[in-house]
């Protein structure tokens, strides 16, 4: 019900869309050109009594699973150089309002030229896609988790959840289902150019406008979810303990008072008889 947390959303989970279709993409143009790269048997009876094996041999060179490979070990590179050098240093001179808007110019300009300008090229996937992961592990990742600074703890343990587990999961759905839907990669560049560029537009919009609310609600000092009845709450259990802490006092101030030597009863003495010499005259 927070538009703060609906840009949140969008921010954290718009772009797993686009980067299923092109990591798509690139999987099957990597595989259609370097081959599996292991044996594969296939065991098929013939006549019901013997069976025939065809073994497909992995060809010469680089192969899909040493491709794929590359493609890990780049990315792990890149995350963990962008992880130490270059997110502090963003975040210290530039600020949350301009980090957070670093990835989503980077993928929509990989979006058009992946599927518009430079379709069905592997290289360019492969180097473009390495950055995508790095940039979203080391910079984007950790800025929307500051987003999450002026909100109530009881936003940070419900929508969290929601946002990071569900919300991710349904955006990766949505990518593979266009994914299956085409089939190929002819397909997926005509079926998943549209959804990956809107989607990256979207990420693109919403990581300015919630760069926005995040500055002026740190200048504010407001908190999101931290709702009327909660702060009525809260005052009425300030004013219960008060009055606790208020009686707790009184009591402790009469018990005082009675062992005060002002407020002590006097005691009274007994009579003292006054003993009279006698005087012999």
């Amino acid at each position: 019900k927070h538009d703060y947390l609906k840009l949140v959303l969008a921010v954290s989970v718009l772009y797993e869309i686009a980067l299923t279709c092109m990591h798509y993409e690139m999987n099957l143009i990597g595989l259609d050109r370097f081959g599996v790269g292991i044996s594969i048997t296939d065991e098929s009876e013939v006549d019901g009594n013997s069976s025939e094996k065809v073994v497909a041999q992995p060809r010469e060179g680089i192969t899909y699973i040493q491709f794929m490979g590359w493609y890990g070990q780049t990315v792990n590179i890149l995350s963990l150089f962008l992880s130490f050098y270059a997110f502090p240093r963003l975040i210290k001179h530039y600020g949350l309002r301009i980090t957070i808007r670093i990835f989503p110019t980077f993928l929509l300009f990989v979006t058009i030229f992946a599927f518009v300008l430079l379709p069905r090229n592997l290289y360019f996937l492969f180097i473009s896609l390495s950055l995508c992961k790095a940039l979203t592990y080391s910079v984007h990742d950790p800025a929307e988790e500051v987003l999450y600074m002026p909100t109530s703890d009881s936003i940070k343990f419900r929508a969290k959840f929601w946002i990071d587990v569900v919300g991710q999961r349904v955006a990766k759905a949505v990518g593979s289902a266009i994914n299956n839907y085409a089939g190929s990669v002819e397909g997926i560049v005509i079926y998943g150019s549209l959804p990956s560029v809107v989607a990256s537009i979207a990420l693109w919009l919403a990581c300015y406008q919630v760069g926005i609310l995040f500055d002026g609600l740190i200048q504010s000092g407001d908190v999101v979810g931290f709702e009327k009845e909660e702060l009525v709450l809260g005052v009425e259990m300030t004013n219960l303990e008060d009055n606790e802490e208020a009686k707790d006092t009184m009591t402790n101030h009469n018990h005082d008072d009675d062992d005060s030597p002002l407020f002590r009863e006097e005691e009274l003495s007994p009579p003292t008889i006054a003993c009279v010499d006698r005087v012999s005259l």
